[in-house]
This record gives C-alpha cells, structure tokens and sequence, in this order.
C-alpha cells in the first residue's frame, strides 16, 4: 500500500489491523506464559512477575531502536532515496543484533544482582536464572526481529512480518506445553521450560524476517556504504537516543512499581504481573495505531504533505478515545473470570480485579499520551516525545506511586491511574501548542465537537 497516495484513514487501519494481530501474538508469550506458570502455583507466578520487568525493559530497548529506525528510513522513503534506505536498513539490521549481544552478556552476568535488588529472595531467583538464562541468550534474535519488522512496516509491507509473529505465537503456545509439563517424551521442564519455547520462537521470526529482507532488496553491503554509516549512525543517534530512552523509561517504572509492590507483598507482585499482561493485551489497539502511525506521518513529513499528517493527527486521537474506552468497558465486565484463567489464588484474583478497578478508568488518557509521543516521532521531534515521557514519569507517576505506597497496594494502583490522567492531559497540551506553533488547520479544531459528530452519524447508521 502506498503510504504517500492512499487515502490516509484506510492506510492507518490497514496498516493498524496486521500490526495488532503481530502484537496480539508476541503478547499472546507473555500472557501464554503467565497461564501455564500460574499452573505451577504462586510462588512460579511470583518468579514470572519479577523476570518480566526486567525483560519488559530490554524489549523497550529493541522497540525504542525499532521507531527510531522508522523515524529516519520513512524520511528516506518519503523523499525517495533507494540507496539511502538500504544503507539505513542493513546499519540498522547490524546494530540491533551487536545490541542484542551485549545485553546477552551483561544479563547473565548480573542477574542475582539485579533481581537480589528488586527484592526476589534466593529461591525465587533460582527460577527467575531458569527462565531469563535462555531468555538472555536469545535476545539478539529478537532484536534483529522487532527492528527487520519496524524496516518492512516503514516500506508499507504490515502484513508479513505480523503473519510471522502470529505463527511464531502458536510455535511458542505448543512448545510452552510440551515443555513445561513433559509431553510427549520430553523431560519436564517447568518454567524453562516457558523460556526455551519463546526462544525457538524467536528463531522462527529471526530466519524468516532475514528471508523478507533479501528479498525486497533492503539489505546490502559495500566498500562505498561505508563512508555514508557515519552520517546514517550521527541521524540515529540525535533521532534515535531520545525514542530509545523514551520507549525505556516505562519499563524502568514498572521496576520500581514491582520493587514497591514487592514491599507490600509477594501476592501483590503476582497480582501485577498478571494484571500488566491483561493490560497490554486489551491495548493492544492503541498501541498498533501508535505503531502504524509513526512510519505513516514520517513518510509524508519526508514528502512534505501536510493535509495527510493532519488527517493521521485526527485518527490518532479518535483512535485512542474509543479504544481506550472500550478496554475499560471490557475489564469492568469481566475482569474476575478473566484473572481466575491466570491463578487459582483468591487474593491473587482479587488484587488483580481491584488494580483494573482503579487504572482502567484512565485508559482513555493513557492512550492520548501513547498516540501523541507517536505522531512527534513521525514528525521527527523525538526530543519533544521524551520530554513528555519524562514529564509524566519524574513529574506525576514516580512522586505520586512513592506517596501511594504509604497507603498500601491500593495507593500506588490511584497514583498509576491519576498519573495516566495528567499525563494523556498534559500531551494533549503539548500537542495544541505544536499544532498553534505551525500553524496548522487542526490548531483551532475542538475534539469534543468531532466525537459529537461520530457519534451523531453512528446513530443515524
């Protein structure tokens, strides 16, 4: 699909439908994970919750390199420059797989360290080594695959990579059941075995995402791109840094919520665990919008086409209004059964239910602030996306969950969801103000007027 011509509202959901049928299967891990562990009884669960944050945080890594990849390839498409966007792609193949290494190194090496520090005990952190070893050791796959699929979606190609994604979930669903509980003459496992199961998967997307590259011609190395990585790798740096650094600041929150959590009790971090993943996979849309959207505007800011940016600006913001509430709808009607698939555990399901209670109710807001950090990367203003993350992290959500935490579980669940609330308020700001600073059409543009209108026209549908 052609991201310059089509017009703008079928591109977006075109592009948003594969990209969330890739993120629904690459959660689907986690939330496959978290149900066959909690099979394994609390404390696997437990050892689940504390891994997960430090994973979360090394997939922020590779996804924050991912958008910055995007960032500076679709202004290589949007401009029309062929040479350029092989040398960008096959820099940044290159680079994601030399990162991915050293993570591989330093984590292995550090993980009684980190997780003695985020309060796991020594028996919780030998199943924590069982399942992150394996983890660890796979991670240059999985960020050469998150990176080859932000390069095929920045061509406009959606489809593929998230077709690879979702068969590598049913790879990870049988192999996670093989594995853990010793069928069919396998030996049992446990929960590395959930860890070798995700890490055959990541071997499929690897090899089939290399397959794609070559084949559109994206990859190539010669003595004469040499002398352009330089200015490839400064453009990644001034534009890459602060998307990176904006996609790890949230999982280095979820650590000190972890960590805070852990104080309350060892239930309680259970509890999130799950909850975090039920999360992620009820936002699944938003965040496919936000995905799809960053390539999208920065093709057409490369092209210098105004009108289609502003018709992405719109989408996104409706998009992340009617999404957002629909996630909250779903969890208040159903939240209980859905956290009784993941724990037998009455405290377990309870905390969990009491979290979405609280945090649901600011989705809306949540997703206005994911949206708008996507649009000012695809308009190549990374720095004014992290300055927004930053503000919500230093400025609402750490102050307000550390005053939360005097209050026990329940506190920092008001102070996650009221931090979501200022922060969607505060992008919306920021956004206005860049709109006024441009001069753009939408600068006087009232949403609530235009949800009026979608929904006058629903109505009469």
């Amino acid at each position: 699909m052609d991201l310059l011509k089509s017009p703008t509202n079928k591109v977006l959901r075109s592009m948003s439908l594969p990209v969330g049928f890739g993120m629904l299967s690459t959660i689907l891990f986690q939330v496959v994970d978290t149900y066959f562990v909690g099979t394994l009884g609390a404390e696997s669960l437990t050892a689940l919750g504390f891994a997960s944050t430090v994973y979360f945080l090394l997939v922020g890594l590779f996804i924050g390199l991912s958008v910055a990849v995007s960032i500076i390839l679709g202004k290589a498409f949007g401009e029309g420059n062929p040479i350029e966007i092989k040398q960008i792609s096959t820099l940044s193949v290159i680079i994601s797989f030399v990162v991915g290494l050293v993570f591989t190194a330093i984590g292995i090496s550090s993980i009684d360290s980190v997780f003695s520090l985020l309060g796991a005990n020594a028996a919780l952190i030998a199943d924590i080594k069982a399942y992150m070893v394996p983890l660890y050791l796979g991670m240059p796959l999985l960020s050469v695959g998150i990176v080859a699929g932000s390069i095929l979606r920045t061509k406009g190609m959606a489809s593929k990579p998230e077709i690879v994604f979702g068969i590598a979930g049913v790879i990870n669903l049988i192999l996670n059941y093989v594995l853990i509980f010793g069928k069919f003459g396998f030996p049992q496992m446990g929960i590395q075995g959930v860890a070798i199961g995700t890490v055959v998967s990541w071997v499929f997307i690897f090899i089939c995402m290399a397959i794609f590259l070559f084949q559109e011609r994206l990859l190539s190395i010669s003595s004469e791109d040499f002398s352009a990585y330089k200015t490839i790798l400064q453009s990644l740096f001034q534009l890459g840094l602060p998307s990176v650094l904006t996609q790890l600041i949230s999982p280095f929150t979820l650590m000190l919520v972890t960590f805070l959590l852990g104080k309350v009790s060892a239930d309680t971090v259970a509890s999130f665990g799950v909850a975090s993943r039920i999360e992620t996979l009820l936002l699944i849309g938003i965040m496919a919008v936000c995905t799809a959207s960053t390539p999208f505007i920065a093709q057409n800011f490369g092209a210098k086409l105004v009108q289609r940016i502003e018709e992405a600006i719109v989408f996104g913001g409706k998009a992340s209004f009617y999404l957002g509430a629909m996630a909250a709808i779903v969890l208040y009607l159903f939240i209980k059964p859905v956290a009784g698939i993941f724990s037998e555990d009455e405290q377990i399901i309870a905390t969990t239910a009491n979290y979405f209670y609280i945090v649901s109710l600011s989705y809306i807001f949540h997703g206005l602030y994911l949206v708008t950090i996507a649009i000012f990367n695809g308009l190549q203003l990374p720095q004014k996306a992290l300055r927004i993350m930053l503000v919500k992290t230093f400025g609402l959500t750490l102050p307000l969950t550390i005053a939360g935490y005097f209050f026990g579980a329940q506190g920092i669940f008001i102070a996650l969801g009221l931090s979501n609330l200022l922060g969607g308020l505060y992008a919306a700001y920021e956004m206005r103000k860049e709109l006024k600073r441009v001069g753009s059409s939408l600068k006087n543009r009232n949403p609530v007027t235009d949800m009026m209108s979608d929904f006058k026209l629903a109505k009469t549908n």
